[in-house]
């Protein structure tokens, strides 16, 4: 292993968080809060995000909470009435909680926290839609299909390695769309004897040369286009951040 390759590894060991151990705790903590929402609708917390994924950070990682209610709550409520109804309750709960595109977050203990609610397709499936703040609109999502294709993905370590980047230079880079290009990105590289620091600097050529026309697209709803999530202007500054790092040195890249 090149001495590259022992700097990569040791950084991300750094960032790589302990918090994964007390997410169930806290989301416990906050059930009362949920269950009354629910008002007797049957529905399913779940650990979703980062952290299901194995691809948190430190200082950046949020416990994030995906909550499945059955179907039958769309026949009383629309999606955005459950999307505001949340948030309503999280606030007369005194969190004054955080407006997001298509979560509510709020400050749980000294721990953020982003909860989304989704109902369910069909009762057996793990289709949902759910609401879509920004643009008003619903959205098909399927939480366990995105943990999966991410954690089979083999690329793990290298997303862990490319949020320390991006939190170095407060990237505007929401945390899937990243996810989904580094997967992208290492497309067809062997996953045996792999070298990160070969992988860390396959990354940012990607981001250099290819990331801002590239169409990504969400495995679990190929109509919906997550590289829709950023403007042209703001991917076009995740590019030139990954111009200047492949210009450095590797202290430069990441620390």
């Amino acid at each position: 292993m090149s001495e590259h390759d022992n700097y990569i590894r040791q950084i991300v060991t750094q960032h790589t968080p302990s918090v994964t151990y007390i997410a169930q705790e806290k989301i416990s903590e906050i059930k009362p809060h949920i269950h009354a929402w629910a008002n007797g609708h049957g529905y399913i917390l779940k650990l979703s995000g980062s952290l299901a994924k194995g691809t948190g950070i430190t200082g950046t990682t949020d416990i994030d909470v995906f909550i499945s209610l059955d179907p039958s709550v769309s026949t009383c409520n629309t999606l955005e009435n459950v999307y505001n109804t949340l948030r309503n309750r999280f606030n007369m709960a005194g969190y004054d909680p955080r407006e997001q595109n298509v979560s509510v977050g709020i400050n749980h203990t000294g721990l953020k926290m982003d909860i989304v609610a989704g109902v369910k397709h069909h009762i057996f499936g793990q289709d949902h839609s759910i609401w879509k703040r920004k643009s008003q609109t619903r959205t098909k999502t399927n939480i366990d299909q995105h943990i999966n294709y991410v954690k089979g993905s083999g690329r793990t370590f290298d997303i862990k390695a490319i949020k320390i980047w991006r939190k170095l230079r407060g990237l505007d880079f929401p945390s899937f769309y990243l996810e989904l290009s580094v997967i992208e990105a290492l497309k067809g590289r062997t996953l045996l004897g792999v070298s990160p620091s070969d992988n860390f600097v396959k990354v940012m050529n990607y981001l250099a040369e290819d990331f801002v026309d590239k169409i990504i697209i969400d495995p679990a709803n190929q109509n919906n286009e997550v590289s829709e999530e950023l403007s042209e202007d703001e991917k076009q500054i995740i590019r030139d951040a990954a111009i200047t790092t492949l210009q450095g040195s590797w202290n430069q890249a990441i620390w």
